[in-house]
């Protein structure tokens, strides 16, 4: 009972975790769109449970995006009906810039008195683009503009701000700081308010009582009348069209073989020729993957230097230079082949005892799919897609090895083999942290000698720790999870002779419900590499997505994109991968490194 308690209690922390990052530059927004802090809060409000009655889908799709979107639209819903002057805009009145007291408090009055001349689209746009910053593709489709009614619109919203800064007829327009300035000058005072976070989700949780009690009503009712109708007609009418589930294995599809070690259920993966043979994933189609992964062998389109819509669905590191890479990305929605981005050539990343490593993990691309962040020494550097820019954090390590997406969608969380740090993209501030963290829900780990799973904040510091029953492991590298609380890490087993003293494969379990660790062993026999599994992330239906690499009959590795069905025990294949070069530089001129994420 106390399980499920926990686990019932988990989707809400998560969703408080969020809100409580995004709801006051939320309020600031709503109240800049609406004009007074009352109606800003109740906006806030409604969005914020809007996004909570759906948490688990908001959650995986982007719920910073979700939010904005649904934040907007109800402001301006909320926003009093404009009144327009006789001549529109216009510039501010003598009224307006008169002396008021010191240069910041005239600046207020003036920019305040300018903004509620505005429009609320128009304040809208503003808050897009000035508060928010976001890219002009997205600040368009949220206003509803096309490129040239995007432009229209922040001329008008410039040359309405300028006069408040001594801009007179002829003179170049305010700049995007300037604007910026003002719109925070007006904003910074956030309107006193309790929490929304708890509120909001307690009115998601009743509007969703009130659903189930009126659906199980209309359902009554329905099976009353659909009885009726069966009588007079003498046949049923042909049933609505549902949603087909995902497709289930058929009967063919062999589970993987078995054992269980010390409470923990260790399942027996293929050699590398029966790896060849196994069945198509199912659910292939939902990942919008091709057969073939990588970025080929010949020359590679560039992304546009404006950027892209498109979301990132796999990102391939490729050699530039002896020592240089750089990112090529599948878009599926704008092209059939990867991109390369023309970006500064990243370093690879050495650790503190001067192991080599590439910068790129299982949390590189954020959530929203629109930006990547890598590792390097001394920085963190973060790729935005929508705009093709790249922005520079420095950070106090040399040794960095991996920096990955909080889930916060806000923070990026950096790690060396010794030390941690948190990246907040939004003010650039860095911090250290001597807790444990990780860019993820949870992780796979050992302390003290026992297998735990650890879970996280949205900004990265543990929560809670759990013990796992089973054997003895090690794990090493990066853990993936997902909103669900599963999570998987590759693992050392040690000899163990019921499992035929397999030593390598990957662990998983589940944080949300009572912990119990499952095992996938890789094979022994010849062709099986050191290191044969990387898990990647997490797909439908509880499925670990994975790299398995495996030695061809010429000695050359063979990649191939697994899944593992962890309930089910079943394991699938979904594609194949380029070949990678040789590691050394200028003994291959094949590109690809052999890094690459989801």
């Amino acid at each position: 009972m106390v399980s499920d308690e926990r686990a019932a209690a988990r989707p809400e922390a998560d969703f408080v975790d969020f809100a409580g990052v995004h709801e006051g530059p939320a309020l600031r927004v709503a109240a800049l769109v609406c004009g007074d802090a009352a109606t800003a809060e109740r906006v806030v409000l409604e969005a914020l449970a809007a996004i909570a009655s759906d948490w688990g889908t908001a959650r995986e799709e982007g719920p910073a995006a979700a939010l904005r979107a649904e934040l907007h639209r109800r402001a301006l819903d909320a926003a009093p009906p404009e009144v327009p002057g006789p001549d529109g805009l216009g510039p501010p009145t003598a009224a307006d810039v008169e002396p008021r007291g010191d240069l910041l408090t005239e600046r207020r009055v003036a920019t305040l008195a300018v903004l509620t001349r505005l429009t609320a689209r128009q304040r809208s746009l503003a808050a897009l683009r000035w508060l928010e910053e976001r890219p002009d593709a997205e600040t368009a489709r949220l206003s509803g503009l096309d490129a040239a009614g995007l432009r229209d619109g922040l001329d008008t919203i410039r040359a309405g701000l300028g006069p408040v800064l001594g801009v007179e007829e002829g003179d170049p327009p305010p700049t995007d700081d300037e604007v910026r300035d003002l719109l925070e000058l007006v904003t910074d005072e956030e309107p006193g308010q309790t929490p929304l976070a708890d509120r909001a989700w307690a009115l998601a949780r009743e509007r969703r009582r009130t659903l189930r009690r009126r659906v199980l009503l209309g359902g009554v009712a329905v099976l009353a009348g659909g009885a009726a109708t069966v009588s007079v007609l003498g046949r049923e009418d042909p049933p609505a069209r549902r949603p087909a589930p995902s497709p289930s294995p058929s009967p063919g599809d062999e589970r993987l073989d078995g054992v269980v070690v010390a409470g923990a259920t260790v399942h027996l993966a293929p050699t590398p020729e029966a790896e060849a043979r196994l069945p198509l994933y199912p659910d292939a189609r939902q990942l919008a993957l091709p057969e073939r992964l990588g970025p080929g062998n010949g020359p590679l389109e560039l992304l546009s230097p404006a950027g892209t819509t498109a979301s990132v669905r796999a990102v391939y590191l490729v050699r530039v230079t002896d020592e240089g890479y750089q990112p090529a990305l599948f878009l599926p929605r704008q092209s059939p082949n990867p991109v390369l981005v023309a970006m500064a050539p990243l370093r690879g990343t050495v650790d503190a005892s001067g192991n080599a490593s590439f910068p790129i993990g299982p949390r590189t691309i954020d959530s929203d799919r629109h930006r990547l962040v890598f590792a390097q020494p001394g920085a963190v550097v973060l790729l935005e897609v929508r705009s093709g820019r790249t922005r520079r954090f420095p950070v106090p390590d040399q040794t960095l090895t991996t920096a990955g997406w909080a889930t916060d969608a806000r923070t990026v969380v950096a790690t060396s083999e010794k030390k941690s740090w948190l990246v907040d993209t939004r003010t650039g501030e860095v911090s250290e942290t001597v807790v444990p963290v990780n860019a993820g829900w949870a992780d796979i780990g050992v302390a003290g000698g026992d297998t735990v799973i650890r879970g996280y904040s949205g900004r990265g510091s543990i929560v809670d720790v759990v013990s796992l029953e089973g054997p003895q492991i090690d794990v090493h590298g990066e853990s993936i999870s997902n909103i669900e609380g599963w999570a998987c890490s590759a693992a050392y087993l040690g000899p163990i002779e019921a499992t035929g003293n397999r030593i390598e494969g990957l662990a998983a379990a589940q944080r949300d419900t009572r912990p119990y660790l499952t095992v996938l062993a890789a094979s022994t026999a010849e062709g099986v590499m050191a290191t044969p599994y990387r898990p990647l992330g997490w797909g439908p239906r509880d499925t670990v997505l994975l790299e398995s690499r495996t030695l061809s009959s010429v000695g050359r590795p063979v990649l191939r994109l697994l899944a593992w069905d962890v309930i089910e025990a079943r394991l699938y294949q979904v594609a194949e991968l380029d070949t990678p070069a040789y590691p050394a530089p200028g003994a291959s001129d094949d590109l690809f490194t052999g890094a690459w994420a989801l």
